[in-house]
């Protein structure tokens, strides 16, 4: 996927949120009493705003005080706030993001080289955000770095670590933060995709009636690259996740496997509608599932890969 589409979609250029009016109440309830946690923990599936609302959280502090508040009432970003556009230009002292635009775990050089700015004082004595996204992906070196950073925050320093439980976290990461889970329910799924896909013009796609299998988020992303790669649904299935894994072998996106893997939990849930024999479905899914793992954890060759997809060729063609 292209980096223009990646920054189009990123959480930061989302100036409306929808579905967590009662987190955001809450969060603010306990700033506000100062008991918010200072290293928080949002775990919920990729793709349901996790970000945009801790995001769009950090703006309301930040941008209080200003001439173009946060909209409290409409869950709203006023984009004319100077706030705002200094987290989107990353020049606003108190908020600090470590990760990347591109999908991928941070590393421990990221971790280090924001260390450093906390052994400055804030200069005007205001709450300090940090936000570290997909932290189930670090290794062992990163997240032992970042155990460092938040062993001990100031008290003005808050630390959000965003888990999309793509895998386990590690477990002492997850000790030292207090747990918040996240999920939009169907209702505020259907209306987050209708609103993505109209400031995105994007026209009903075959993908629209699979809302249940995945995410908003994940789903425009997905809109995007069965465009950028002349995707149609009429394709055969194994060469649609041909063309899908080749991109891969080229880019090295993680969208191109959650892809993928959507479109074969869609086969599968199709086929055990008009097949008997579940039972041996869902253990032929489980080693499509087991070696699409394989493939991402252990760089597995990609024409290897794509041999052994093909022996399931009765079931995903």
């Amino acid at each position: 996927m292209s980096n223009q589409i990646t920054d189009l979609l990123h959480p930061m250029n989302s100036l409306q949120l929808f579905g967590f009016n009662e987190e955001f109440a809450k969060f603010l309830n306990l700033y506000d009493k100062h008991k918010l946690p200072k290293v928080i923990l949002l775990t919920g599936d990729k793709g349901i705003g996790k970000f945009t609302f801790i995001f769009h959280f950090i703006n309301y502090i930040i941008s209080a005080n200003s001439k173009y508040p946060y909209n409290k009432k409409n869950f709203l970003i006023n984009s004319e706030n100077f706030g705002y556009k200094r987290l989107i230009s990353n020049t606003e002292q108190n908020f600090n993001y470590i990760g990347s635009l591109n999908p991928g775990a941070a590393s421990i050089e990221d971790i280090r080289n924001n260390k450093k700015s906390y052994y400055k004082s804030s200069l005007n004595n205001l709450s300090r955000f940090t936000i570290l996204d997909d932290v189930e992906l670090l290794n062992i070196n990163a997240a032992n770095a970042l155990l460092k950073l938040i062993e001990e925050p100031s008290s003005y320093d808050y630390f959000i670590l965003i888990n999309n439980k793509k895998r386990d976290m590690i477990s002492t990461l997850k000790s030292r933060s207090l747990e918040f889970k996240l999920f939009l329910d169907n209702n505020y799924k259907s209306k987050t995709l209708d609103f993505l896909k109209e400031k995105f013009n994007i026209k009903k796609n075959f993908l629209d009636k699979y809302l249940d299998f995945t995410t908003p988020g994940l789903l425009i992303r997905f809109y995007y690259l069965l465009d950028q790669l002349k995707i149609n649904e009429n394709e055969d299935y194994l060469l649609i996740i041909k063309k899908i894994i080749n991109d891969y072998k080229k880019n090295k996106y993680q969208i191109n496997l959650d892809l993928a893997i959507f479109l074969i939990d869609i086969k599968f849930s199709l086929l055990s509608k008009s097949n008997n024999n579940t039972l041996e479905l869902l253990d032929v899914k489980n080693e499509i599932t087991k070696l699409f793992f394989q493939y991402r954890n252990f760089n597995l060759n990609t024409d290897a890969f794509i041999n052994k997809l093909e022996s399931y060729s009765n079931y995903v063609r």
